[in-house]
């Protein structure tokens, strides 16, 4: 896969649940949105459905840009989908993730999280999960959001 600075990331919501990966790397536990690196061949749209199969077994649907992340100190850009689910049950794909588990002391495991749950989780970026919690209550209307900031002013603690 070639990267090009370009990270695809969905949030997708069903009912009162938001899809997350719940993450255990170096004795730390997280959860993240699923998302990756986009491939030079297809859109950002298109990477984030390929990557929420990949990392979850979801068949999902892209409706709206949400959120862009621009890290203006490594040239990045993250770009966050509000998705709508279609089909399938949360289980780890056989793609990188599965095989990063073999090789390491690291877990990858997709799970539904309550969205009224998240300001008690360290959810990555805390950021974007703020954001979320906030825009869920008035369904999406001040989206699209933007914020440039270094990566180095990411919050990393709750």
């Amino acid at each position: 896969m070639t990267r090009i600075g370009i990270r695809a990331v969905a949030i997708l919501v069903k009912d009162d649940d938001v899809l997350l990966i719940h993450r255990a790397c170096d004795g730390k536990e997280f959860w993240v949105f699923p998302g990756g690196g986009k491939k030079e061949s297809e859109s950002v749209e298109e990477a984030v459905v390929r990557e929420v199969v990949e990392e979850a077994s979801i068949r999902c649907k892209v409706v709206k840009l949400l959120y862009t992340h621009i890290y203006s100190d490594l040239g990045h850009k993250q770009f966050y989908y509000l998705c709508k689910f279609i089909s399938g049950k949360p289980k780890l794909g056989d793609f990188n993730e599965l095989e990063t588990m073999k090789n390491k002391d690291q877990s990858y495991e997709p799970v539904w999280m309550k969205i009224e749950d998240l300001s008690q989780k360290l959810v990555y970026p805390l950021e974007i999960r703020d954001w979320l919690i906030e825009d869920n209550r008035t369904s999406f209307h001040n989206t699209p959001r933007t914020a440039t900031l270094y990566s180095t002013e990411l919050r990393q603690e709750l």
